[in-house]
């Protein structure tokens, strides 16, 4: 038993079985608790940048789990919160990978990779994720219930109280933890959970994860040794860090980018191209070279390849051949500087641009469909996403 509330349901239940209980913590939670020093090291691993906020999404198995009743969720979130100020990871409990086969599995959620989404894997890096997390959509899996006995907040997408005892813990989180509505906005409810959470009113819920905090290891380990009938060891038994995941993310490749323009400032806002399929979508479609769905390169107004050519414009010129409805296309040279060019324009060439090739293609292309001449681009452009800042060196060349 993790708590001693579970010896009280036990002897309702099943009182021949109380003698034999051992209330020995929770392992798995102390191991978490001992991870929270290590919490930005996790974010890191798991490409989340330290303004982003991280979108955990979990689900048990079975039919009213939130996988079973919205599968489209973990894309939904994917395509209305912005890339640079979130980040969705989806953990999926193993009965889900093992019953359909990790090959379905990941062809149901590829199109959620190519969008930015972090998938973990099924046998480790759920407890790194709730760690990390700023909130977790969730149903009546003991994931959500750890992740709110962790403190972070919380969104039932279900919460189907028949399935569980109704005098659990669990049981007490899906009464009052808020719900999410899938159909409406699903932003504004995941800022909401964010900011309006108050882990005091779930602490005499949370609290029932167990009453042994950080005891667990000793515990267990006391209990072990006394049934073989040896002394215990002298070093103490501590709860070890849950592993750092073991895998590199990627991020989002081909995207939907918003700009808004002044003189010498763009504010951006990118979305994976999965975002088109909004009916409030807009923007600019930057699509990758190693775009694998044809429709995105097909109307793609941005080609970008992060790759390095001797003849840069060689590669532009010879794919806007190939794709009509394309205006601009950037890669990079030899040094790793960023070229922007399209068919009868001048081209640009970036400095401190970095990751941002892509982006600044996108703003070129506002630039342009706003009337401006790439003549009349500033030397340097202030390029604002989400809270990140980054001022671009711009060269124009006939």
């Amino acid at each position: 038993m993790s708590h001693r509330e579970q010896l009280d349901r036990l002897a309702r239940y099943c009182p021949a079985a109380v003698p034999i209980a051992l209330v020995a913590g929770d392992p798995c939670f102390d191991r978490m608790l001992a991870s929270r020093p290590l919490r930005d090291s996790y974010r890191n691993r798991l490409g989340i940048h330290p303004d982003q906020r991280c979108v955990v999404v979990s689900s048990t198995w079975g039919g009213p789990s939130l996988f079973g009743r919205h599968p489209s969720l973990v894309l939904d979130l994917a395509r209305q919160l912005p890339l640079d100020e979130y980040r969705v990871v989806v953990a999926l409990h193993p009965n889900i990978w093992h019953g359909h086969s990790p090959w379905q599995v990941r062809m149901w959620l590829a199109e959620c990779a190519r969008a930015g989404v972090v998938v973990l894997p099924p046998e480790e890096g759920w407890r790194a994720g709730l760690v990390a997390a700023d909130v977790t959509v969730g149903d009546h899996g003991s994931v959500t219930f750890y992740s709110a006995a962790l403190g972070t907040p919380v969104l039932l997408a279900t919460w189907p109280e028949e399935t569980v005892d109704p005098a659990s813990p669990i049981a007490a989180l899906l009464r009052t933890a808020p719900r999410l509505d899938p159909s409406v906005a699903l932003k504004e409810q995941v800022n909401a959970a964010i900011d309006g959470h108050s882990p005091e009113k779930y602490a005499p819920i949370t609290e029932l994860a167990t009453s042994e905090p950080g005891r667990s290891a000793a515990l267990l380990r006391a209990e072990i040794y006394t049934r073989l009938d040896l002394a215990e060891p002298a070093t103490p038994a501590d709860s070890a860090a849950v592993p750092l995941p073991a895998f590199e993310p990627v991020g989002a490749g081909s995207q939907l980018v918003q700009v808004q323009l002044t003189a010498q400032t763009a504010e951006v806002t990118r979305f994976p191209a999965a975002a088109l399929d909004e009916p409030s979508s807009g923007g600019v479609l930057v699509a990758c070279a190693d775009e694998p769905d044809r429709r995105w390169l097909e109307l793609a107004e941005v080609l970008v390849h992060d790759d390095r050519y001797d003849d840069p414009l060689r590669w532009i010129r010879a794919s806007l051949s190939r794709l009509p409805g394309c205006l601009l296309a950037a890669t990079r040279d030899r040094a790793g500087q960023w070229i922007i060019g399209g068919t009868d324009l001048p081209t640009v060439r970036l400095r401190g641009a970095d990751d941002l090739g892509p982006v600044c293609a996108a703003v070129l292309h506002a630039w342009l469909c706003s009337g401006r001449k790439p003549h009349d681009l500033p030397d340097q452009l202030r390029i604002r996403l989400g809270s990140r800042e980054e001022l671009v060196q711009l060269s124009t060349q006939d």
